[in-house]
């Protein structure tokens, strides 16, 4: 199996936080079963925050390759993981990147077997691990519900219900086996960003023209992730919210916005974009709307 698996290691690391350390090392021995020397992306600053010593203090630190970079959070070190195979390794065909950060795994057996099955899929363009979180009022499962479900209905009706018919349920998901030459794709032909890459691609693989998947995608349901409830999580749920907004009119402008043709006028070409803009408009009005519903509703659910 020609795949190279890219572990992102913890943004705070997991320094006295023993489920996290074993779940990050039982991910590494998973993916030594496709690649004897897996590769770890560690931040520069969780080093420098001594977040990262009992990690590289660790033997089994030897058997990896690390590849420390600067990034502005975890979601970040998803292009300095992926660069450095592009770059380095052109010969691989897949690239799996999974999260080193989960403790809060809920019927640990049945995903962990999960896990190690989607570790080692080949047979789709892009395969996306799927999870539940087994609580509907968590940070996780609110930020979807009240953010990124509406937000994404609303700015591309289409591909979200192509995303339901999947069935996906998590667009977000940090779980990704990708052919190489399908994120080459990808990360140098279109806008990249340093966050929610998985639905960005999401939105990159449609045909608009055709109104179908570019690509051959598949999901892998896992299990159950946990997410416990708190009022600490309402400035980092609403954060989450915001960009994705950010992401989704971005890119709808620049997929949406008329091109000019030889054969079009200047005056035609005029009320074109007078269509775009005041299509654009309409759905940046409901898309505040929903911005408010869901401030308001992780507020009530989070107890703030």
């Amino acid at each position: 199996m020609n795949s190279k698996p890219v572990i992102i290691f913890p943004y705070r690391g997991y320094e006295n936080n023993e489920q996290c350390e074993w779940y990050f090392w039982w991910t590494v021995d998973r993916c030594k079963e496709i690649d004897p020397r897996p590769i770890v992306v560690l931040p520069r600053d969780t080093v420098i925050k001594q977040n990262a010593v009992s990690f590289i203090k660790d033997e089994r630190y030897k058997t990896l390759e690390v590849v420390q970079t600067w990034s502005v959070d975890t979601s970040q070190t998803w292009l300095a993981g992926w660069g450095h195979v592009l770059d380095n390794y052109p010969k691989v065909e897949r690239i799996v990147q999974i999260p080193g950060d989960l403790d809060y795994v809920k019927e640990d057996v049945k995903f962990y077997e999960n896990l190690s099955s989607f570790i080692k899929t080949t047979g789709s363009d892009i395969a996306i691990g799927d999870f539940g979180t087994g609580d509907k009022f968590s940070a996780k499962s609110l930020v979807d519900t009240y953010g990124s479900y509406p937000l994404l209905a609303n700015w591309f009706p289409e591909i979200s219900q192509s995303i339901r018919s999947l069935p996906l349920h998590r667009s977000r998901s940090e779980f990704l086996n990708i052919k190489t030459s399908v994120l080459r794709e990808l990360i140098i032909n279109n806008r990249n960003f340093a966050y929610e890459q998985t639905l960005n691609f999401l939105i990159k693989s449609w045909n608009y023209d055709e109104a179908k998947w570019k690509y051959n995608i598949s999901v892998s349901p896992l299990g159950s992730l946990s997410d416990n409830k708190s009022f600490r999580d309402y400035r980092a749920s609403v954060d989450q919210i915001e960009r994705i907004e950010r992401m989704l009119s971005l890119l709808w402008r620049e997929i949406r916005e008329p091109k000019k043709k030889d054969s079009v006028d200047d005056k035609e070409f005029e009320q074109q974009y007078t269509v775009f803009s005041n299509e654009y408009d309409k759905l940046y009005t409901k898309s505040k709307g929903i911005m408010e519903t869901a401030r308001t509703t992780l507020r009530a659910f989070l107890g703030v």
